[in-house]
């Protein structure tokens, strides 16, 4: 047809067009919301758990998780109770998450190492990104396996101060520590800002987090106040998803948010697809995650 949009080069290529009315505002799992924004999200990031693809009433299954974790409830003084116990009795919920071994993050420059393992893009100064326009200018890119530092990671960015995620508030509610967790990174940030400048990273790995616990690479531990049995379909979603340190460093570097080299543009995950174009008012391309390790 005369007014066919797509390139005749790609009529037997294992592609599917489609569209969007509105471009995604976040793609930032710890700030992502919406609708139109799930669209993508949901192909890219993992979080532990996921809804049974054809039961009905919807069911949660594990994801990146080995398994549904059950909730093991406390009383005040520490001391574990039964799973029959009542909600007056409980002063914390522990909920213990196992994950999947040998999961791997898309391919990606903040995964990128030299030949001395250190990483390639880290400390970049402003002129280094002078050609830098999209990911795809960063040549070089690495991957590894997914931890469990990574979920509590993802948590404390809830609380980032930077960062508005619309959950925060009932989160506040719920996880152990999180709000003066918050009080204490804004006071943080006050200080790096005075000492650094507005642009300087704040390392949320250098501030404990009371309500998340990591046992060991493959397992963490979420305590909540009292009972919230919901928290498990939180635990669905991309707000919980993974995300590691290097790529938080890799985006917070000066001179990347002008080029909408951010998370909110390019999310990175463990997830089937990942996002190789972002041009909002011509296209967006989601590929093939090579590392994806396959689900049926």
């Amino acid at each position: 047809p005369w007014n066919d949009p797509y390139p005749a080069s790609e009529r037997s290529a294992n592609i599917l067009y489609t569209s969007f009315s509105e471009r995604p505002k976040h793609l930032d799992p710890v700030q992502s919301y919406s609708s139109n924004e799930i669209t993508f999200t949901a192909q890219i990031y993992e979080p532990p758990l996921q809804y049974h693809y054809l039961k009905r009433p919807y069911t949660l299954i594990p994801l990146t998780a080995e398994a549904v974790p059950e909730p093991q409830y406390f009383d005040a003084k520490g001391r574990r109770l039964p799973a029959s116990a009542l909600q007056r009795d409980v002063a914390h919920t522990v909920y213990e998450v196992r994950i999947k071994r040998g999961i791997l993050y898309q391919p990606h420059p903040a995964f990128a190492r030299g030949t001395d393992g250190k990483p390639l893009y880290q400390d970049l100064v402003p002129e280094a990104l002078s050609d830098k326009y999209q990911l795809g200018d960063f040549k070089e890119t690495g991957t590894r396996e997914l931890k469990a530092r990574d979920f509590e990671y993802q948590i404390k960015r809830l609380a980032h101060p930077r960062l508005h995620s619309p959950i925060l508030g009932l989160m506040n509610d719920y996880i152990a520590g999180l709000k003066e967790y918050a009080e204490a990174l804004k006071s943080a940030n006050e200080e790096l800002t005075a000492r650094a400048g507005k642009n300087a990273w704040l390392d949320l790995s250098s501030y404990p987090l009371a309500g998340v616990e990591v046992i060991d690479d493959y397992t963490y531990r979420v305590k909540l106040k009292g009972q919230y049995p919901q928290f498990l379909y939180w635990l669905a979603m991309p707000f919980f998803a993974p995300i590691p340190l290097e790529v938080d460093r890799f985006f917070a570097q000066p001179g990347m948010a002008e080029k909408n080299l951010t998370l909110d543009w390019y999310p990175v995950g463990t997830g089937p697809y990942m996002l190789t174009q972002n041009d909002p008012n011509r296209v967006m391309v989601l590929e093939r995650n090579p590392h994806f390790r396959g689900e049926t």
